[in-house]
């Protein structure tokens, strides 16, 4: 028979623990009502240690077997029939079996207790590396925008603002004023440079006189 094989569950580890029980603590004389009794009643004890694991179902058993040995041992110390040296005995013998069961609530106690701090630091433990967990990277059609490469945007040329609309009269009146609107560009430059000769001779009444070409 291999054991790697053989696999037992916790609330059926916990029935064969309390049908060890219940054949351990039968009273002499007892009837089929007083067992059925007797047997709820352990049922009820084994609930109340509420064992988690396989170490804590065996010593809650072994706590409710020592409950029905201090039970029978109190009742022998107390018989009337005994004598004096072998009550003291029996008193002894139930006074060992009392500590011995407090001995083992205690036990009992510290244990579950250091296992349900356990289970509450592991909850913690995966709740802890739960949220420190990176996540996964997405793909680029679905990352941040603050996460993607930001391509440098070119910069707009400042806009040619119009020639002024009174810029452009003034310019015509001055060409038709001088006669050159109908000159070429090259003559249309003599044309102003010439008009632009200013006599060096002073007029009698102190203005400037322009030069015209025939004179």
């Amino acid at each position: 028979m291999d054991p790697n094989r053989l696999t037992l569950a916790q609330n059926e580890f916990n029935a064969h623990a309390l049908r060890g029980v219940m054949g351990a603590t039968g009273q002499p004389g007892e009837t089929a009502q007083d067992a059925q009794t007797r047997c709820a009643a352990i049922v009820e004890m084994f609930r109340t240690f509420e064992a988690a694991n396989p170490i804590e179902a065996m010593i809650a058993c072994h706590c409710i077997s020592l409950r029905f040995m201090f039970e029978a041992a109190m009742r022998d110390a107390n018989a009337a029939d005994l004598a004096p040296a072998m009550q003291i005995r029996l008193r002894a013998s139930a006074m060992a079996v009392g500590k011995s069961l407090d001995l083992w609530m205690r036990n009992f106690a510290s244990l579950h207790a250091r296992n349900e701090a356990r289970a509450v630091e592991g909850q913690r433990t995966n709740q802890r590396e739960a949220v420190a967990t990176p996540a996964q990277s997405q793909p680029a059609s679905v990352q941040p925008r603050s996460l993607r490469s930001e391509q440098p945007r070119p910069v707009a040329e400042p806009p040619v603002k119009p020639a002024s609309p009174l810029v452009a009269p003034m310019t015509s009146h001055v060409q038709s004023a001088l006669g050159l609107a109908d000159l070429p560009a090259r003559s249309m430059k003599q044309a102003l440079l010439s008009s632009a000769t200013v006599s060096q001779g002073a007029a009698s009444n102190g203005r400037l006189t322009a030069a015209t070409p025939g004179s």
